[in-house]
Parts: C-alpha cells; structure tokens; sequence
C-alpha cells in the first residue's frame, strides 16, 4: 500500500513540474517579441524613440533560431516587426557567425537592403563575420569590426560526401530507383558524370557571382573591385579595414555612437535588446533549447536538403553541426 502511495506521489510530481514547464516555454517563448533597454530606461514602450540590437549567431539557416544559431523566419521576423514602428530609427546588427545557407543569407540581405531606405543599420563584428555572415554586413550603411575578427570569406562551397569506394571494398551495393537523369546526383553511393559536374560548376557561379553582385550594391563598390577581394579570401578586421570591405576598427561602444549620429539623435540613442528570462538562460546554460529545433539531426537535414553553402573555409575550420 505504501509502495502504490509512492508512485501516485511521484506521477503527481512529475506531472506538475512537467505543467510548470509547459507554462514556463509558452512564457518565454511569448518573450521573443519584447525588448529591453540596454542602455538605461524602462521596458521598451512604443513612445520611445530608440534602436534595437539584432543578433547573427552562429550558423546561419532557414527556419527559426536557437541559441547557437541564426534562423532566417526569426530575424526576418523580427525586421518586419520594426519597419512598422516608426519610434525606431535604427538597428544595430551584432554578427558573430560563419555563414550558412545561401537562401536564408539572402534573404536577411534583401530584407536590411530594405530597411536601411528607411533605417540607418549599423554592424558590429565580434570573432567571425564571414561568408554569409559578411554577405549580411554588407547591407549596412557602416561596418565596424575588430581588429581580430575573422571576415571576407567571399565565396561559395558545395559538397557531397562519396562512400562508393567504401561500399565497393565490402561488396555492399545500393539500389537507386529515380525518375529524372539527374535526380540522384548529389548521390553519395556513385561518382558525378562529367556533365553533373558541369552543371554544379554553373550553380556555384551563378550563386558566388550574386553573392558578389549584392556586396557591391551593398557597400556602394563596383562589382570588380569586390571581386578582386572574393574568391573566398579571409581578412583580418584590420586587414578588412585597409582593403574597405569594413569601415571603421571598433565594438558596439563605437557601433552604438556611429548608429547615433546617423539617426541624428542627440547623445546615444537608447538601444533596445531582446529580453532573455531566467528560464531561458538556464536552459541555456544546460544546453538545452525548447523554444527551437535543436538537434544535431535537424539541422544535418536541413544542410542536405540545402546543397549550396556559404561557410567558413574548411581550412580555418569546419562547420560546427
């Protein structure tokens, strides 16, 4: 009797920390819609003039962000939400990323392109802003990065892994049924025609010569200057700094004064920053994540399913999954 009391205790434990929890994400992630001040004030209030700090953090890929990633859905999101409020005269974009996928690259460029006809943007960039994190920058009215950051990276990479040699070494064969000649040509378990190759190639410089077109138009350059600094060359901050692909050497406290005088705000502009409650950060802390899609495997599919990549060159490292 005293066993069955036991377990009825524990199940109506479990299922009111499982209630409180529930209640505690539904809380937290209504959170990702408010901002606070990160520069003195209140709570951010519609009648307040101010900017708002956007953060580009890690991978960048479709869908929503999590912690250690950049979702495009959430930033643009985010973006739409302030081209709405006219109390808002600014964005300061915080880039600490990589790169990631093209399409969700783009489409956070075509989006601040956007923005800064009615917005001054102004980017800041921590350790890496390269790749598709720099192709991000680049829809900035000015850049500033560290003299130790990490950028350029101009470039675009495709991949497939090829297991055929492996499979062939074992007598292990694969079957493949498709309708289409080139259905399968990603295909892991065979090697590429020469004609599937040809057809990658146009891809990728369909995609890189975008890619150069839309830092030109971003920073105001001619396309052949951008495309003598392409070709996937990296660059220190300073480096960046000689070479004009940045504006100027500085963090967010040089971020925050140049975002001011471009908003023609007398002082600093108050910037408003995204609210992280106490349950989030200790999810965090834990490395756990219920407001996003987290897991190693979603985010492998996700890069399958996207073939072409803008990423960090495998010679500084690989892409973190």
């Amino acid at each position: 009797m005293e066993r069955n009391q036991f377990l009825l205790f524990l199940s109506f434990l479990f299922s009111t920390i499982a209630t409180i929890l529930g209640i505690a994400i539904l809380v937290s992630g209504s959170s990702l819609a408010r901002f606070s001040s990160g520069t003195g004030g209140g709570l951010f209030q519609a009648s307040e003039i101010g900017a708002v700090v956007i953060p580009i953090v890690g991978e960048i890929h479709s869908g929503e962000s999590t912690f250690d990633s950049t979702g495009a859905d959430t930033v643009l999101r985010q973006l739409r939400e302030l081209e709405e409020d006219g109390n808002i005269k600014g964005i300061l974009v915080e880039i600490n990323s990589p790169g990631g996928t093209v399409a969700a690259s783009q489409e956070i460029f075509n989006e601040l392109l956007h923005l800064r006809k009615t917005k001054k943007i102004v980017v800041s960039m921590k350790d890496v802003a390269a790749s598709g994190g720099y192709y991000i920058a680049a829809a900035s009215d000015y850049i500033f990065a560290q003299n130790g950051t990490i950028t350029g990276s101009i470039g675009v990479i495709s991949f497939a892994p090829n297991v055929k040699g492996l499979l062939d070494r074992y007598g292990v064969g694969v079957r493949t049924y498709k309708a289409g000649k080139y259905k399968d040509m990603y295909s892991p378990f065979r090697d590429s025609t020469n004609e599937e190759d040809d057809m990658i190639g146009k891809q990728l410089q369909d995609t890189y010569r975008k890619f150069v077109e839309d830092v030109a138009k971003g920073r105001n350059k001619t396309v052949k200057s951008i495309e003598e600094l392409a070709e996937g060359k990296i660059y220190s901050g300073e480096d960046a700094f000689r070479n004009k692909l940045v504006d100027d050497i500085g963090g967010r406290r040089e971020a925050h004064k140049k975002l001011s005088e471009l908003c023609q705000y007398d002082g600093l502009i108050p910037l408003f920053e995204q609210e992280i409650s106490p349950f989030d950060r200790f999810l965090q802390s834990i490395g756990v994540n219920f407001l996003g899609d987290n897991s190693h495997v979603s985010k492998i599919r996700s890069l399958i399913q996207s073939q072409v990549l803008v990423i960090l060159p495998t010679a500084l490292g690989k892409l973190m999954l």
